[in-house]
């Protein structure tokens, strides 16, 4: 429950420079738009002909869906949601340095919130020894999300960034979307 609070409040607060900014966006649709809906939006993959082509509107075709654990394998939902993600944390359990990720992430998790600093201070060191040594993109993602907010590590913008390139470099989801947003609030200021 204290993680649940705790994960929460951390939410809320990254989140808040973004309600600070928000600005309004308005999707204006012509009648012409209106005219290439699919006549049957609930078809089935009986209904339709494999060596038919994609209708103009549907520019991907069918795309291969993947499990979660395979599109985000840094993703925090196996420690949060154990019984949900099995196959993740299967997963994970072929590959050692993913092992020890995870299981510095969760120690950090618990010992804040359970108050323990000593603890956390270690498990932010298990992070950057994987962040610096192993070069795990992952966990150059969480760096540069504990410097971006000052916590833990002293808030430093230039490691943030650069710890967020390595990772997105590397592969990591949170790390893309993270640059992606700082390039974006350049743009606008």
């Amino acid at each position: 429950m204290q993680r649940h609070k705790l994960t929460l409040s951390l939410l809320i607060f990254s989140l808040l420079p973004l309600s600070l900014h928000a600005r309004q966006y308005f999707l204006i649709l012509s009648q012409e738009d209106l005219k290439d809906i699919p006549s049957s939006p609930t078809t089935t993959s009986s209904d339709v002909d494999p060596n038919e082509s994609p209708p103009e509107w549907d520019e991907f075709g069918d795309s291969d869906s993947k499990p979660e654990h395979e599109l985000d394998p840094g993703s925090w939902r196996p420690i949060f949601e154990p019984d949900a993600t099995t196959s993740s944390t299967s997963a994970s359990k072929l590959d050692p340095e993913m092992e020890q990720y995870y299981s510095a992430v969760e120690k950090m998790f618990s010992a804040v919130s359970d108050s323990e600093v000593k603890v956390v201070e270690e498990a932010v060191a298990e992070i950057e020894e994987l962040a610096t040594v192993k070069g795990n993109s992952h966990a150059q993602s969480v760096l540069g999300f504990l410097y971006g907010l000052g916590q833990i590590k002293e808030r430093d913008k230039a490691k943030a960034f650069l710890y967020h390139h390595f990772a997105a470099d590397g592969g990591s989801l949170q790390s893309k979307s993270s640059l992606a947003y700082t390039y974006y609030r350049q743009q606008v200021s």
